[in-house]
């Protein structure tokens, strides 16, 4: 893991019985003890361990029973190639079949008529090789698959690095309000109020599809375009609110 970003700040110092702008003090008295508000953020990035998306079959007959007996057969032919394209059975993490009528509609308003019924199957796959998702993808679209699904990456870890980038915020923030209360003439007191603010997770990816160049002569057979999938780091972001009771120096008088 590695961080690679840290130590952005805000930072209000609320005297007794005065408020920043844009800042909620907390009721008080007057001449009471300031106090010293800053936030800190840090982030971490870790590379993808995990891919799941999913592959769906379609298929449309007169009855029901029909539409079900086609998709079944497609299904045990993506299975198949999917399997040859080295997708184990421990890789596949379910699957899930519907089938409905499809409705016909005349442009003149009149009622609907029921055309056909349409099975639609879903296999869900969750992966650790990254290097042979765009493969397996390809392979299931020629074989009679009819849709694939985003590519989602995740990381392991992910919560040990949002531990590590809460302290690392928290270790930011406390640094600048100390240098904060020796800049106004006192030290830091007592912590009064840490909270964390609205963070989130990156899980980028892009799915292209590669071209490869042309050959320098012509071939029998053009090369076919194959699908590169490829995933970004995961970003880990924490954010941090710490408000601490401001100790003015002996003898001065605020």
């Amino acid at each position: 893991m590695k961080r690679i970003g840290g130590g952005t700040f805000l930072a209000i110092i609320l005297l007794a019985g005065t408020t920043a702008p844009g800042v909620a003090a907390e009721p008080g008295t007057p001449g009471g003890p300031g106090q010293i508000v800053v936030s800190g953020s840090s982030e971490a990035s870790l590379p993808p361990s995990t891919a799941t998306f999913s592959i769906g079959i379609s298929t449309r007959a007169p009855t029901a029973a029909g539409a079900g007996e086609q998709n079944a057969r497609k299904t045990k032919d993506v299975m198949a190639a999917m399997q040859r394209a080295g997708v184990s059975r421990e890789e596949i993490k379910g699957t899930h079949l519907s089938v409905s009528r499809t409705w016909d509609y005349a442009a003149n308003g009149q009622r609907a008529k029921a055309s056909s019924y349409e099975a639609t199957n879903s296999i869900q796959i969750e992966t650790r090789r990254l290097d042979q998702v765009g493969t397996v993808i390809d392979e299931a679209l020629t074989a009679g698959a009819t849709s694939s699904s985003g590519v989602s990456f995740s990381a392991d870890r992910i919560d040990e690095a949002r531990h590590q980038v809460l302290m690392q915020a928290v270790t930011a923030a406390r640094a600048d309000a100390e240098t904060l209360a020796r800049a106004g003439g006192g030290t830091l007191g007592e912590l009064l109020l840490l909270s964390t603010e609205p963070s989130g997770s990156n899980y980028g990816v892009q799915m292209n599809e590669f071209m490869p160049p042309p050959p320098p002569k012509v071939m029998a057979a053009p090369a076919l375009a194959s699908t590169e999938i490829m995933p970004s780091q995961i970003t880990v972001n924490a954010n941090v609110v710490g408000r601490w009771r401001f100790v003015p120096a002996a003898g001065v008088t605020r």
